[in-house]
């Protein structure tokens, strides 16, 4: 009777172990410090003349997600929320109905395209940065 009862017990925690989740390595690898970023950005739509400028603060944690703010000159701010994996990077700019943005980050020069239904294409960019962290 002891005998099944351990052969019972091992095989139910080695189901308990088998059931447990394996920590991904993108999860597991936080090591190091998150790095902000102070940029000034230009948000443009290619086929019409003028510019948005604004101040964007990001801040890029070592599990890739980045958080932050937007700030335009006329006033006001919105949050942004996004990741990044290697090079490329997207962005939510706002809590409602965000402007999604994908594009390249790489040392801290910002190119994104806004995904704008239509056929206009618009930018945004850093045009110029300041890091720190």
């Amino acid at each position: 009777m002891t005998k099944h009862f351990r052969t019972a017990a091992a095989a139910a925690g080695l189901l308990a172990a088998l059931a447990l989740p394996v920590a991904s390595s993108a999860a597991s690898s936080t090591s190091g410090s998150p790095q902000q970023y102070t940029m000034q950005t230009r948000f443009a739509d290619e086929y019409h003349g003028g510019e948005w400028d604004a101040t964007m603060v990001l801040t890029v944690y070592p599990n890739g997600i980045v958080q932050g703010t937007y700030r335009p000159q006329d006033g006001g701010w919105k949050s942004v929320t996004g990741g990044v994996d290697g090079q490329q990077i997207w962005l939510d700019i706002g809590m409602m109905h965000p402007l999604h943005l994908t594009g390249t980050f790489r040392n801290g020069e910002l190119r994104t395209i806004a995904a704008i239904p239509g056929p206009d294409t618009y930018t945004l960019e850093s045009t110029s940065v300041t890091r720190s962290g």
